[in-house]
């Protein structure tokens, strides 16, 4: 009966060795975790919008970046534009007209606060 029953050293070794992978396991999990929340924090539309601004300003379209920054201060106008831009004949033409002026217009006072300060 003896022979049957493994040694205490062989069975407190394969205790270690299943707590140890339950440590690995839990750590594993862990990172898992951060990854994700850094995954999610990269996935805001804040974060996403201020990536594309910095390529666009690297490619030489900056530009196009200030419209995007004028866009998140000023959500109304992504409303607008999507109304305005929909329409046709002279009225709508007129409204895509003030739409861009109004747009040069942000732009230039925002890129002119940016310069004083």
């Amino acid at each position: 009966m003896n022979q049957l029953a493994p040694p205490a050293s062989r069975v407190q070794d394969r205790r270690l060795r299943i707590e140890l992978l339950r440590l690995q396991a839990g750590y594993e999990r862990l990172a898992l975790r951060q990854s994700a929340c850094r995954l999610a924090g990269a996935v805001q539309p804040s974060a996403l919008a201020a990536q594309a601004g910095d390529r666009l300003q690297a490619a030489g379209l900056g530009w196009l970046g200030l419209g995007l920054r004028m866009l998140r201060r000023y959500p109304m106008m992504g409303s607008l534009l999507g109304s305005t831009l929909g329409r046709s004949g002279r009225r709508g033409i007129l409204l895509k007209t003030a739409l861009i002026a109004g747009l040069i217009w942000l732009g230039k006072r925002g890129s002119a606060g940016d310069d004083a300060s």
